[in-house]
């Protein structure tokens, strides 16, 4: 009869492949890619993504950053103590020393961004685009015109007191 097999976990099994402080840096820098939008912002982060976490010999950890170009090194320098105050926040690393880069063409993360749903318009909305282009001889075009106005209405950003603004 064979012996009953003991469920362990993951973190152990990888921990004795790979080794605990290996195994550290990389879920810290799992961690890091996750939230690096979070951390830099989506303009900086689709042009650069957290390399890795280097042990330095003096204590305390160095991260390296990819960059696509030298402009966003410069960047990540003046931005350095912010981003690892965030680095902190978002992701736990603690003990972040130093931050150094390496410019990498292609570098980024891609962030995904929810596509916005339109908002749906009244009748009164609808009724002042029908007369913003009723002078409008051409039938064709003026019936394009309103489809675009109205297109250009639902999708516009809402101002801070609630209004959207189009022009």
């Amino acid at each position: 009869m064979r012996s009953r097999s003991t469920l362990a976990g993951l973190h152990n099994n990888l921990a004795a492949v790979l080794g605990e402080d290996s195994l550290k840096q990389l879920i810290g820098i799992a961690r890091l890619r996750r939230a690096w939008p979070d951390i830099v912002g989506a303009m900086m982060a689709a042009r650069t993504e957290p390399l890795q976490i280097e042990q330095l010999a003096e204590g305390g950890v160095c991260l390296w950053v990819a960059v696509d170009h030298s402009i966003m090194a410069q960047q990540i320098r003046f931005l350095r103590d912010d981003i690892r105050k965030a680095c902190y926040k978002h992701a736990s690393l603690t003990e972040l020393y130093r931050i150094r880069s390496r410019v990498q063409p292609g570098a980024g993360i891609k962030v995904k961004q929810q596509p916005r749903k339109p908002a749906a318009l009244s009748l009164s909305e609808k009724r002042r685009l029908a007369q913003e282009v009723a002078s409008i001889k051409d039938r064709t075009l003026r019936k394009a015109a309103f489809q675009a106005r109205m297109t250009q209405v639902m999708y516009a950003e809402p101002d801070h007191d609630g209004r959207t603004t189009t022009d």
